[in-house]
């Protein structure tokens, strides 16, 4: 009588311990999920700013190019004695502030390229980073 007794509470005890590893596993699973869909919001937040700033970097672009033309057309209109030169001046603030802007925008977007690689689950070393004639030749800084 004792031993089915002992059967009786140990097998109480079994059951209990199966219920705690069950609700411990699922626990882990609902973990894992919850890592694996906020990873995968990060690859997709910074897959969007990477095509949002790759917009504004050739919007800036053409800001600048325009502001470049400004600059010269001022520069002609002063040198003809159209204009005062601070009109010149102002041209060239302006195209100060857009090529600011410009590099602003681009200095987001590698920062987002960094963090896309990141939610990837990369990493980087500084041997891999383009030289300086590389970004010059995709027009990523001014030559």
């Amino acid at each position: 009588m004792a031993s089915a007794s002992q059967s009786i509470l140990t097998g109480g005890q079994r059951s209990a311990a199966v219920a705690a590893a069950r609700a411990a596993y699922d626990q882990r699973v609902a973990n894992y999920r919850e890592v694996v869909l906020a990873a995968f919001q990060n690859v997709e937040d910074e897959l969007v700013a990477l095509r949002v700033l790759g917009e504004q970097i050739a919007v800036q672009r053409e800001a600048v190019q325009k502001a470049q033309q400004a600059v010269q057309i001022s520069l002609n209109e002063y040198q003809a004695g159209t204009v005062a030169y601070t009109t010149v001046i102002t041209a060239q603030v302006s195209l100060l502030n857009d090529q600011e802007t410009a590099l602003q925008v681009q200095e987001q977007r590698m920062f987002a390229s960094v963090a896309l690689v990141q939610a990837l689950g990369g990493g980087w070393d500084s041997s891999r980073l383009p030289t300086t004639q590389e970004l010059q030749k995709l027009h990523l800084i001014p030559d």
